[in-house]
C-alpha cells in the first residue's frame, strides 16, 4: 500500500522541487540580503557609537577644564570678599574717626569762641 501511494504522488513531487528549489533559493538569497543589511547597518552604528564616544570624551575634558576654572574663580571670590570686608572695616574706622574729629573741631571752635569772648570782655574792662 505505501509503495503504491508514493508511485502515485511521485510525478506530483516532481512538479514540486523545482518550486521548492525556486523557494528555497529565493529565500536564501533574501536570508543573505537581510544579513548583509544588517552588518551594513552594524558597521554604521558602531562608527556612530565611535563618533559619540570621542565627543562624549570632548565634552568630560571640557567639563573637567571647567570645574577647574570654577574652582580658581571660586578662590578669587573668596579673596575678593576678605579684600572687601577689609575695606569694609577700614571705612568704618575712618568714619568713626571722622566723626571724633567733627566734634573735636566743633568743641574747638566753641572754645576759641568762648576765649575770644572773654578776651573781649576783658580787653574792653581795660580800655575803660
Amino acid at each position: 500500500m505505501w509503495p503504491q501511494l508514493l508511485v502515485d504522488l511521485l510525478p506530483h513531487f516532481a512538479r514540486l522541487l523545482p518550486v521548492a528549489d525556486k523557494y528555497l533559493t529565493a529565500r536564501s538569497a533574501s536570508d543573505k540580503a537581510h544579513e548583509a543589511a544588517l552588518g551594513a547597518m552594524g558597521e554604521s552604528v558602531r562608527a556612530e557609537l565611535g563618533e559619540l564616544k570621542e565627543a562624549q570624551a570632548g565634552l568630560e575634558r571640557q567639563l573637567r577644564e571647567q570645574g577647574a576654572q570654577i574652582a580658581e574663580i571660586a578662590v578669587d571670590v573668596a579673596r575678593a570678599r576678605m579684600g572687601i570686608e577689609s575695606v569694609e572695616a577700614r571705612v568704618a574706622k575712618l568714619e568713626k574717626t571722622a566723626a571724633n574729629t567733627g566734634r573735636l573741631v566743633a568743641m574747638t571752635f566753641v572754645l576759641l569762641a568762648m576765649a575770644l569772648g572773654f578776651l573781649v570782655v576783658i580787653m574792653l574792662r581795660v580800655a575803660r
